[in-house]
């Protein structure tokens, strides 16, 4: 049941995609809000208890509706499922600003796509200004935010609804991202808990997705990404989705501040650290580039290549999943 209840999700989302600003949703983010204000007393102890009541509970609760639609008819059950996925996936969310970004550069009108990637920014809760990115940057950023929103709207709820029984996983790692969206600038306990808590169920989950795109991408590259250029990004785990995406699209995502350019001549790679440029669209610092590698900047026909890969990552999951499906009924 959990193949045709993602199925039925993805066309229902795709027919009706649900807005970014939902009540579910919402609700969720005002809940986080409410713990933080009315548990903050300066005690971890507290911060862990509103991480509970924001996450955990909910989760519970989803667990339990979940296990009594299936004791009155599969049905119920299988409803149930799919209003739960179309409120955690979010791939229609994102793809639009994607699109109208690819489209704009494709008639040439890089002041339409600057301010259809500021939306998207902002949309996400950026502060970052686009005016003056050229092309190359535009591609790489919109490519960066479009992958890192299609692993944690889509590639993460997927392997957490097929690892826990009924949807509650989806729920689990869909609102833990909203509490490390609304905590996550804290530098209290509440930041602390919430980025340490997504991180852990964030692990295995992007990993997953460096796999989906080595499998559906190009292979070597993208698990050489993965592997040498990850580590150097100030969060290991978006590194991983950005710089795999990057290895199997055949590209490098270069930093947004400032023009990159590639080596003038070659280094003994043994005798360069890892730089950290200070990028401030960037939730994080990409790597160095390596100078025995080919440099080539993203450009509009990347963007549509990158479309190719996230579609093929999520047929490939689909298709597992199916897969573990068909194992269990024949079991």
């Amino acid at each position: 049941m959990s193949f045709f209840a993602l199925l039925l999700a993805f066309l229902a989302e795709q027919v009706r995609p649900l807005p970014r600003s939902n009540a579910v949703h919402e609700a969720a983010r005002a809940a986080c809000r409410w713990a933080g204000h009315a548990l903050d007393a300066g005690s971890r102890g507290y911060a862990v208890l509103g991480w509970l009541l924001v996450v955990v509970v909910p989760t519970l609760a989803i667990w339990l509706i979940g296990s009594l639609a299936w004791s009155v008819h599969p049905v119920f059950s299988l409803v149930f499922h799919v209003v739960v996925l179309w409120f955690t996936l979010g791939f229609r969310q994102f793809s639009h600003h994607f699109t109208e970004i690819q489209f704009a550069l494709a008639r040439g009108d890089v002041t339409l796509a600057r301010s259809h990637l500021q939306e998207w920014l902002r949309a996400s809760g950026g502060n970052v200004s686009v005016e003056t990115m050229t092309v190359p940057e535009i591609c790489r950023t919109a490519i960066e935010e479009g992958v890192v929103a299609s692993h944690r709207n889509v590639y993460g709820v997927l392997f957490w609804y097929a690892l826990l029984p009924g949807p509650s996983g989806a729920v689990l790692y869909k609102l833990a991202g909203i509490a490390r969206q609304e905590w996550g600038d804290r530098t209290d306990a509440f930041g602390e808990v919430a980025r340490r808590a997504f991180h852990l169920l964030d692990w295995i989950p992007a990993r997953m997705t460096a796999v989906g795109f080595a499998i559906v991408g190009n292979f070597e590259d993208a698990l050489y990404g993965w592997r040498q250029r990850a580590s150097s990004w100030d969060d290991p785990q978006r590194g991983v989705v950005v710089e795999s995406a990057a290895g199997a699209l055949g590209v490098r995502l270069a930093p947004v501040s400032g023009k990159w350019q590639p080596p003038v001549e070659p280094v003994d790679p043994d005798l360069v650290g890892p730089v950290q440029p200070a990028s401030a669209a960037s939730e994080f610092t990409a790597a160095a580039e390596a100078p025995d590698e080919p440099a080539r900047l993203p450009d509009p026909a990347t963007l549509h290549a990158a479309v190719g890969l996230l579609w093929r990552a999520v047929v490939l999951w689909m298709a597992l999943l199916l897969l573990l499906s068909l194992v269990s009924w024949a079991s």
